[in-house]
């Protein structure tokens, strides 16, 4: 009826059935769904809420019975609890020359989706999501519009797409997540891309901008074999800075991200991430923050990896929101052996020791000035 109605194509050439069909087979689901048990081994047993539950490190007083936390660099602040990590679903069709048109969307529920967004628990987050258009310009110009991912960086917060379990300090603190906007990418020649974006805010993604300033991105990425080489920035306004708030009309950020890749075999891959961040302008106190922080990932066999990840951050003082005292200095060790179970399910243990170098770094609840926490996770990819 509907195609004697033409409002689809007759059955001699698909019908409704094949263009839903066709449209299908064009999108790919995919994700991971994740769950932990993380236990502080430098603690003051069960008296959780007797810590510096705050995470300051600077004479702040402790919240009363605040429970049991590790400190706010951790990404699983959930200390001695199960607990899910994540369950993310990527639903995506990816524009090709027969097909320009194209979308993405990141969905997320757990502990990942509490941490970035301010909803109830349990209530989800829509991570990124945006349309594509592939446009035959050179050797094809993707164009994404909308919540887009950050390209910055060496990890990411989907659980699968990391050697460790954590994230680590580098990443969560210096490194912007996601942004709203509007991205153009291609390849120039063969193994070298080029992004570009201009986006709300450097940090603070809130989907909608409350002026005319506008940040702005690129990275240039270079591929081998066995080599990759990703230099990129971003800067513009952005009033997370120490001092800046919405009614201040100059605060303004940059972040400069270098990241370099190495698989010298197929049983071992590496990289080496390098983030510096500065606040600068009228209405800001000009700053500096910087870190590093280098992993890699060796395959013992084809069921059993170990990963390591080490790490250095320093903060200067103005950045940070009480302008005074020494600077933020913070140093990292993590290990994880990594053990597949079947297809797609692993199981992960990991140890990280997190070690303030200043009276200034954020504590664990414990109020010691070194942090060690063993996780345990499981996970399935699909």
């Amino acid at each position: 009826m509907l195609g004697d109605a033409g409002l689809v194509e007759g059955e001699e050439e698909g019908g409704i059935r094949s263009a839903v069909g066709n449209f299908l087979q064009e999108v790919d689901i995919s994700g991971v769904a994740s769950a932990s048990y993380n236990y502080r081994f430098i603690d003051q047993g069960d008296q959780d809420g007797l810590g510096d539950t705050t995470g300051l490190g600077d004479g702040t007083p402790p919240i009363p019975n605040g429970g049991a936390s590790n400190d706010t660099f951790f990404t699983h602040p959930n200390a001695d609890t199960f607990q899910l990590d994540q369950l993310w679903v990527v639903v995506e069709k990816v524009p090709t020359e027969e097909s320009r048109g194209g979308f993405h969307a990141d969905f997320v529920w757990g502990e990942t989706a509490e941490s970035q967004s301010s909803g109830t628990r349990d209530s989800g987050l829509l991570y990124t999501g945006y349309a594509s258009y592939l446009a035959p310009i050179g050797n094809g110009v993707q164009i994404d519009a909308g919540k887009l991912a950050t390209p910055l960086g060496a990890e990411v917060l989907q659980a699968n797409q990391n050697f460790n379990v954590t994230n680590g300090v580098v990443f969560q603190n210096l490194q912007p997540f996601t942004h709203s906007g509007v991205a153009a990418s291609t390849e120039l020649m063969d193994g070298v891309g080029l992004i570009v974006g201009v986006v709300n805010e450097v940090y603070r993604d809130t989907s909608i901008s409350t002026d005319r300033d506008k940040a702005y991105y690129a990275q240039l990425a270079f591929s081998g074999d066995s080599f990759g080489l990703n230099i990129g920035a971003i800067v513009g306004e952005d009033p997370t800075s120490a001092r800046c708030d919405n009614t201040e009309s100059d605060c303004n950020t940059s972040v400069v991200d270098v990241t370099a890749t190495f698989n010298p075999s197929d049983s071992v891959e590496a990289w080496v991430d390098f983030d510096w961040v500065r606040n600068f302008g009228s209405d800001a106190k000009d700053g500096d923050k910087f870190g590093i922080a280098a992993a890699s990932r060796v395959a013992v066999t084809d069921e059993t990896s170990l990963a390591g990840r080490v790490e250095y951050l320093h903060e200067n003082a103005v950045t940070l929101a009480s302008l005074t005292g020494p600077d933020r200095r913070l140093f990292t060790l993590t290990g994880t052996v990594d053990q597949k179970l079947t297809d797609g399910l692993h199981v992960r243990g990991e140890v990280r020791w997190d070690k303030e170098m200043s009276k200034r770094a954020s504590k664990a609840a414990s109020g010691n000035s070194d942090q060690l926490v063993g996780l345990l996770e499981m996970y399935y990819a699909f």
